[in-house]
């Protein structure tokens, strides 16, 4: 018998028990949509996180810190690496860049710093620099490429900040001049606040100012200079050359007298913090996953009821010569046919709603190969695995007791 006609009557099978047929289903649509709806959130917050915290900047980098024994060494606004430690370290074989920690992220600094006519009103005072186009603004203009490349001392701030300064109309401080640091800077719009506490917090949602990068570091320095990032080559042995490094600054570091370096495995803790996010999806995946082992003794139980209503047209089919195989071959089909439908189902469900999630949160839920490839798998596994047993017991049966 072909493997086709074979399909075909495990598809005219389940066919002819619509209602029952579905019912079996509902259990795996349920799963596999559960399964494959909380497996894509999860990729999609992995993906997020990533990109919002900017996990990749760090990838392969290993950080060093100097805490100086005495308040007196800040006070006196000495550097904890100077170019010369900065140099030894490079110097090292295996190290692809050395540069002091600039609390950027995607490519993109922040720094701290207060309006002088606000002071510190009790919220993180963020200010985001630029050197291309800033947020939408709802007074005024947004910050603009000319002003980098013009060096122009022009700020954009959140509505907060404004309502602080110009109670009554906050909109009139635009082309006025404010106060930052002891440095005068012509307001050119406002902004809406950000809106902090999202799924991932990050410096972007607490920003309350944006102003051209380079005349910000003009004016004070961005720079977190007690602290360097070291990038290694892709082949270097991080934990070897790390230990080097470390050592190099206690004996030849210019404050080694007055402080303690210390190293800080970034590369590692971004590692950890993948893991973590991987492993919390992957856990709520697998008891996700309990629902379809219900619905997989569900199929069970269907292709046991299969093959108790026919056992005359299998006694049929096999006085006619049709082998064991051919037997178990179709209702290990029926099986899998109905996963397989059931399966599709629920991955289509999953996929709608993944992308009703994308419409309301900050997540990309998006259908890919990888997922895909998890629901179809799931589906024929379930199919095979609760379908064997039946389908044996039907291949079993005696021809004479079948036919009786």
């Amino acid at each position: 018998m072909r493997f086709s006609e074979v399909w075909k009557t495990a598809f005219k099978a389940i066919g002819k028990n619509k209602r029952r047929s579905f019912l079996t289903m509902i259990g795996l649509i349920i799963g596999v949509s559960a399964v494959i709806t909380v497996f894509s959130i999860g990729r999609a917050f992995e993906n997020y996180a990533s990109e919002f915290i900017g996990l990749d900047q760090f990838d392969g980098s290993v950080g060093y810190t100097f805490s100086p024994k005495t308040d007196e060494f800040s006070e006196n606004g000495l550097d904890g690496f100077t170019e010369e430690d900065i140099s030894r370290v490079e110097s090292i074989p295996g190290v692809q860049s050395v540069s002091y920690y600039d609390n950027s992220r995607n490519g993109v600094k922040y720094a701290d710093q207060n309006f002088d006519e606000v002071g510190n009103d009790g919220r993180w005072n963020c200010f985001k620099l630029l050197k291309d186009h800033g947020s939408k603004v709802i007074y005024g203009r947004s910050i603009q490429p000319s002003d980098y490349y013009n060096e122009k001392p022009v700020v954009v701030i959140d509505q907060t900040a404004a309502k602080t300064i110009q109670k009554d109309e906050p909109q009139s401080l635009i082309g006025q001049s404010v106060t930052i640091g002891g440095h005068l800077f012509e307001v050119v719009g406002i902004m809406e606040d950000r809106n902090g506490g999202s799924i991932v917090s990050t410096q972007e949602d607490y920003v309350v100012a944006e102003v051209p990068e380079n005349i910000f570091e003009s004016y004070f320095n961005s720079e977190d200079r007690s602290m360097i990032q070291v990038k290694l080559n892709q082949s270097a042995n991080v934990k070897s050359i790390s230990k080097e490094a470390e050592d190099t600054l206690k004996k030849y570091g210019t404050w080694k007298e007055l402080g303690s370096y210390k190293t800080e495995d970034l590369a590692g803790q971004v590692d950890q913090l993948r893991m973590l996010l991987t492993s919390i999806t992957l856990l709520i995946s697998v008891i996700g996953g309990i629902s379809l082992f219900i619905s997989g003794i569900g199929v069970m139980n269907m292709i046991y009821i299969s093959v108790s209503e026919r056992t005359k047209e299998i006694g049929v089919r096999r006085a006619m010569g049709g082998t064991k195989g051919n037997i178990m071959m179709q209702f290990l089909l029926e099986g899998i046919s109905l996963t397989l439908i059931g399966g599709t189902i629920g991955y289509l469900i999953a996929m709608l709603l993944g992308f009703a999630i994308s419409l309301f949160t900050p997540l990309a839920v998006r259908p890919d190969l990888f997922t895909v490839t998890l629901a179809f798998g799931l589906s024929v596994v379930i199919g095979i695995v609760f379908s064997w047993l039946p389908a044996k017991s039907a291949a079993k049966k005696d021809i004479v007791s079948l036919l009786r």
